[in-house]
């Protein structure tokens, strides 16, 4: 019986033989001949080449992208294509591409990117099905990752046939609409052989496509851009908003299917934005978990307006809704527009980066910021405004670091350290008894400032951060111990389905072990993430120079060396609705626990147990997972809690819970 595998992506075949011969099989599903290629068309070149061809003095093309038949696909291949470097990779609901390498100079034996997009008129390519699969074949829908594992049976990979002529047309990728555009095209280019050069109208609406999303925005804005200039002969009014070209009909259902595959294979961008909330909560969302409000998002609108008030506030007709009425915004002059979207800009470069100093640079955050205006965090309308006309928002006019800098100066630490430290530990140790050990330890503890703590770098979203304490024995004043936190965060919100991986280590060593290296070879073999001290036992693989992902998906558990006490792994991947962040996207923590006790009793205090020395460093140093990633640990917790596995009170610090309850149940969990 035949066991139909319905899956998001897969790898199916990296090998040439394997994938002609794949291909093959759907010619002749399709009914055509297998002894030589289609001929009766050609394929169609698309993206910056073609734009390239039109216009000379268009951005150096990086790659080669096409859109053909399955037969023209086996005659780029055997003509053109490295056939060393090939995939074919099938993508749930939306069909096949080939991606590899071609030879772009023969002489230095130069390679350049080559993607193929297959379209047919006789086989859905978008359904797959795989016959007589067995159990150790199969993939698990939900992880919604691409399976680099080929399939060995070639033959076992069949396409549904289109059954007639209204389920054919319904079913139309945009591949096979594109195609269709292009038929009668006359624009060609020798590759050796001959292809068609899809006209400026259609490569607009493809980079209109996935302008949606932050990947790469620069490029596809500035391209998207320079597209609608040529089309448009260059007569654009300074005083007059800029608009998307006037699409033929077929031309618009192709973008529309086109922005509804790129839907499937890469969220859905601001689905999570409910306009009709109150300003709270269309600010405050719970699962928002990459933004700490410092400052109201209103104070700072009142910081960056134009005028007497924010433009916003003069554009609702509901005043306890976070929605604009389009009505009321249309109204405006052209310029108001653009002030209102720019004050919107700043106002999130205020907020998202330069006052929790994500960045420092107030031309980077303002372009970031709106970014996000383009992409994931408005809709419909507005986010529309935004896309056609980036080019005149995209200077920033006034002075952000200055708003930053008044607000630090009026608002500066209010409290002294020590009796920071006092309050934080009264806040989370309640238990009288407990206070009355830790009060002679106060005298004994000192902050350790000098720790090597690798610093946040921008390209590579990789932030660590590391404290630590030393406490000298009160007992005998050569004897002290160290305890270090460190934490490490890193993240890609920039994308439209944001995620992040943190990672926490607590080690508690004799004062004499804490050693600095300064080994270089170390430095330059682990790349970004680099601890002189070697306390924090980081999964190093995971992570290359650059500070991209090696090993996906989630890191490998810290180890748990003689020096930790605690190790913690946190990870979290919004669904592919993006930013919907729910309790069945948060991995499950993974925890590792040692008991404190040997360490604690080097201190020879009468009493003092490792238990009580976790909960003295951790109400001491108070660590957090920075962009809110203790939410799913506290979660965790939380249910523990509810079932009175975890007493309620006292109340600890959430670490600690994490690590007693470790503790308990053999040490992992």
């Amino acid at each position: 019986m035949s066991n139909i595998m319905h899956i998001k992506s897969r790898t199916l075949a990296y090998d040439n033989i394997k994938i002609l011969s794949i291909l093959n099989n759907i010619v002749k599903d399709e009914g055509n001949q297998l002894v030589e290629p289609d001929f009766s068309g050609y394929p169609v070149l698309i993206g910056s080449r073609a734009a390239k061809w039109h216009v000379p003095s268009f951005r150096e093309p990086n790659n080669w992208n096409f859109i053909a038949t399955v037969s023209q696909s086996i005659l780029l291949i055997n003509k053109f294509m490295n056939k060393k470097n090939l995939k074919l990779i099938y993508y749930s609901d939306v069909g096949l591409k080939i991606i590899g390498r071609c030879v772009e100079s023969y002489e230095n034996e130069k390679y350049i990117g080559f993607e193929i997009e297959l379209a047919s008129d006789k086989v859905n390519l978008r359904k797959m099905k795989l016959m007589e699969v067995t159990n150790d074949m199969e993939i698990n829908d939900k992880d919604n990752i691409d399976d680099d594992c080929s399939i060995e049976d070639e033959s076992k990979i069949k396409f549904e046939k289109f059954d007639y002529d209204q389920e054919r047309e319904q079913s139309k990728s945009s591949a096979q609409m594109i195609l269709e555009l292009c038929h009668n095209v006359k624009d060609r280019m020798m590759i050796p052989f001959p292809c068609i050069v899809a006209p400026l109208k259609v490569l607009e609406a493809l980079k209109a496509s996935h302008i949606y999303w932050s990947d790469d925005f620069y490029k596809n804005i500035a391209d998207l851009h320079s597209l609608r200039i040529i089309l448009e002969n260059n007569q654009i009014s300074p005083t007059k908003p800029l608009c998307c070209p006037m699409r033929d009909e077929k031309t618009n259902l192709m973008l529309k299917t086109r922005i509804k595959e790129t839907e499937i294979l890469r969220g859905t961008p601001s689905v999570h934005i409910n306009l009709n909330n109150s300003d709270e909560e269309f600010l405050d969302r719970e699962d928002d978990f990459f933004v700490d409000r410092v400052v109201p998002h209103d104070k700072l609108h009142e910081l960056v307006k134009y005028g007497d008030h924010p433009i916003y506030e003069g554009l609702k007709n509901d005043k306890s809704k976070a929605m604009i009425e389009k009505s009321l915004f249309q109204k405006l002059d052209y310029q108001k527009q653009l002030d209102c979207m720019k004050e919107e800009a700043m106002v999130i470069a205020l907020e998202r980066y330069l006052i929790p100093k994500i960045l420092k640079d107030q031309e980077t955050s303002y372009s970031s910021a709106l970014i996000r205006i383009c992409t994931s965090l408005t809709k419909d309308w507005f986010r529309q405004f935004a896309i056609d006309n980036y080019p005149r928002l995209s200077n920033l006019d006034k002075d952000l670091l200055s708003i930053v800098h008044n607000l630090t100066k009026n608002n500066p630490p209010s409290h002294h350290e020590l009796a920071e430290t006092i309050t934080l530990l009264h806040k989370w140790i309640l238990d009288p008894e407990i206070r009355t050990i830790f009060e002679p330890i106060y005298a004994c503890t000192s902050r350790i400032y000098d720790l090597d703590t690798p610093s946040v770098s921008q390209g590579m979203r990789l932030e660590t951060y590391r404290s630590g304490i030393k406490i000298n024995s009160p007992v005998n004043k050569n004897v002290s111990i160290a305890a270090i936190i460190t934490t490490v965060c890193m993240d890609d919100y920039e994308d439209c389905n944001p995620g992040a991986d943190w990672w926490a280590s607590i080690a508690i060593l004799p004062s004499e072990d804490l050693k600095c290296s300064s080994d270089e070879y170390d430095r330059e073999t682990l790349g970004s993430y680099y601890d002189s001290l070697h306390l924090h036992p980081f999964d190093h693989n995971i992570i290359g120079n650059r500070g991209i992902y090696i090993d996906q998906p989630r890191a490998k558990r810290l180890e748990l060396t003689s020096k930790h006490i605690l190790t913690l792994e946190i990870g979290s991947k919004t669904s592919g609705d993006s930013w919907s962040v729910a309790e069945d996207v948060w991995y499950l923590p993974k925890i590792r626990a040692k008991s404190a006790d040997h360490i604690a009793s080097k201190l020879e205090i009468p009493n003092f147990t490792g238990d009580i020395l976790v909960k003295y460093v951790l109400a001491y140093l108070q660590p957090t997972f920075k962009k809110k990633g203790d939410t799913p640990l506290k979660y965790l917790i939380n249910k523990l809690k509810a079932t009175e596995i975890i007493p309620i009170k006292p109340q600890q610090h959430l670490w600690y819970d994490a690590w007693n309850y470790t503790l308990k149940n053999g040490g992992e969990i």
